[in-house]
């Protein structure tokens, strides 16, 4: 009987080893840095390249060495993403603000001044806040402290108060 036993007891251990990535699998994916679940499907930068619910945006915005995706706000028809794009020491990370509907996914021109953490401030529904600190790394210039404000309800983007094209051209890199 104790023999019987040792059968049943490998067998359940190479039971729940084969299934233990799945029991994990939806846990991880909350976790992941790298994607943000929207109301119109998941949003996966995995791949060093934006897709909602498997397809390209519209244009292809792509990231340098990784790219972090975070659900930031919604309206009654959008959901609005913040990506990092992760770069190298020269310029440790720039940001898109991408605009997710149930028909489109439309990411707007890197921005920022390299600082890979800037001060945040989120009106839902109304705007996105993103302060820079002056970025000085060492062995270069660096750039000045600048803000940046995302108007939600008109979709334009000011840098200082001042309207900047968020345009990409053919694709966002």
């Amino acid at each position: 009987m104790g023999h019987i036993m040792k059968i049943s007891g490998f067998a359940l251990s190479s039971f729940l080893f084969a299934i233990a990535p799945f029991l994990s699998g939806g846990a991880a994916l909350a976790d992941d840095i790298h994607m943000a679940q929207t109301r119109f499907g998941l949003a996966d930068g995995s791949d060093n390249v934006l897709k909602v619910n498997g397809h390209l945006t519209t244009p292809e915005i792509d990231g340098n060495s990784g790219m972090f995706v975070e659900k930031i706000t919604q309206t009654a028809d959008a959901d609005y993403l913040l990506l990092t794009d992760v770069g190298g020491t020269a310029c440790p990370a720039l940001f898109s603000i991408v605009k997710v509907t149930g028909t489109s996914a439309t990411p707007m021109a890197w921005f920022g001044n390299c600082d890979d953490e800037p001060q945040r401030a989120i009106v839902p529904g109304k705007s996105v806040t993103l302060t820079f600190p002056a970025f000085r790394p060492l062995r270069f210039k660096g750039t000045p402290a600048v803000t940046y404000v995302y108007d939600i309800p008109t979709g334009v983007l000011k840098r200082d108060g001042k309207a900047v094209p968020t345009a990409c051209k053919g694709k966002c890199e």
